[in-house]
């Protein structure tokens, strides 16, 4: 049985990235993925520049597009474009991705085991035992970030307590001339599904073309893939790499860490609820995390815990604005949309979101005395909207 310092479960942006920031900091650690890499995911592979400020390593080497702006559209409806001057978002694969931040892990002292997926994880004796179909690895910390259906979400107990939402993407060859149009361009489809969006991605040689939405509404994704193809005159017939994927939404009483195990990014529920996002949080907890492992493996705290108060203090506000946000948003978007469409001031302040100068907190923060009323209104929103379901499905 070999020996490591940490154990990492997963080698997705969250994975690889602890694994990068411990193996850096002198830590023994082995990375492992059941997938061979490099290995496509389902995402949209668009990196924020709100999630890039977070990441230290470079990862312009797997950039396919940087993006500028946006086409937005309400219920297919007629679109416009809202241009920035400087990035918004780095559009990349995750085939390529995650495969580069893996890398850059391994460079930098990490261990890393592709195509060995962890079967079993025991908890014993201060530390933890991780058994794959090749071997067992002792560690005296394991960092679960398996995604919302790994091993570890499930051992934890945490999968059972998100909420969820789902999202079905395929892509589309364009010959150079039509892919120029979207070459610094994002197109975002609004109102038009339950709870999510439409939107159209620019990559290298193709489009990346997805709809998310609640669970609930699964059936109804891949007709709606095709309209929003037909809606922005893109070949539907010609999506390939179709495939779904689950978006976990972590409700405040879901577990983070027990005794030497921890979860991250995806695993952890940690999806922003308002743009779907998960690669921002991949990158911030990722951090948090190996910061409160480093404190721990030197001595400096008696257990991980101070991950979990760290997640509670630095990122779980921001993601019940997101929330408030979000039900509000859904409740009635054409007012929503409008504002993009004629006021700079809120286009500006969109932009801000994406490039992290600002926050979903600060937002509400603007609204002054009127803020109790945001948390009011969505928690009536969000009633509206269960009661609205259950008497859809009791009717069914």
């Amino acid at each position: 049985m070999t020996g490591y310092d940490v154990v990492v479960v997963g080698a997705g942006p969250a994975g690889s990235t602890a694994a990068w920031l411990l193996a850096r900091a002198g830590a023994r650690v082995l990375l492992l993925d059941r997938a061979s890499f490099p290995r496509d995911k389902p995402c949209g592979g668009g990196v924020t520049l709100r999630a890039a400020s977070l990441q230290e390593v470079d990862i312009s080497p797997v950039v396919e597009r940087t993006v500028f702006g946006a086409r937005f559209s309400l219920r297919l409806g007629p679109h416009f474009d809202r241009w920035h001057p400087l990035p918004l978002t780095y559009m990349t694969q995750r085939r390529r991705l995650d495969a580069f931040l893996a890398e850059q892990a391994a460079v930098a002292g990490a261990h890393f085991h592709p195509g060995e997926p962890a079967t079993g994880l025991e908890v014993e004796g201060g530390g933890a035992t991780v058994r794959t179909p090749r071997d067992a690895y002792r560690a005296g910390v394991v960092i679960g970030a398996d995604g919302a259906n790994g091993l570890t979400s499930r051992l934890l107990g945490a999968r059972q307590t998100y909420a969820e939402a789902v999202a079905l993407e395929g892509n589309v060859p364009l010959p150079d001339a039509a892919l120029e149009e979207w070459r610094e361009l994002v197109g975002l489809d609004l109102g038009y599904l339950a709870g999510g969006y439409g939107w159209v991605f620019p990559k290298d040689d193709h489009l990346n073309v997805g709809v998310g939405a609640w669970k609930y509404a699964a059936a109804t994704l891949r007709p709606k893939l095709v309209e929003l193809c037909q809606r922005y005159g893109l070949p539907a017939h010609r999506l390939w790499g179709l495939r779904g994927h689950h978006l976990p939404l972590r409700r405040p009483s879901s577990p983070l860490q027990r005794g030497p195990l921890l979860l991250v990014g995806d695993a952890a529920g940690l999806v922003d609820p308002l743009s779907g996002e998960g690669i921002h949080m991949a990158f911030r907890s990722a951090r948090l995390a190996s910061e409160a492992v480093l404190r721990y493996l030197e001595g400096a705290a008696g257990d991980l815990s101070p991950y979990e108060r760290a997640v509670e203090r630095l990122i779980a506000p921001e993601l019940a604005a997101s929330w408030h946000l979000h039900e509000l948003f859904h409740f009635a978007p054409p007012p929503y949309v409008a504002a993009l469409r004629r006021s700079h001031h809120f286009w500006r302040l969109f932009c801000h979101l994406i490039r992290g100068e600002a926050t979903y907190q600060g937002l509400l923060r603007l609204l002054g005395p009127l803020r109790p009323l945001v948390g009011f209104y969505s928690r009536w929103a969000r009633s509206l909207r269960e009661r609205r379901l259950r008497s859809v499905l009791g009717n069914l």
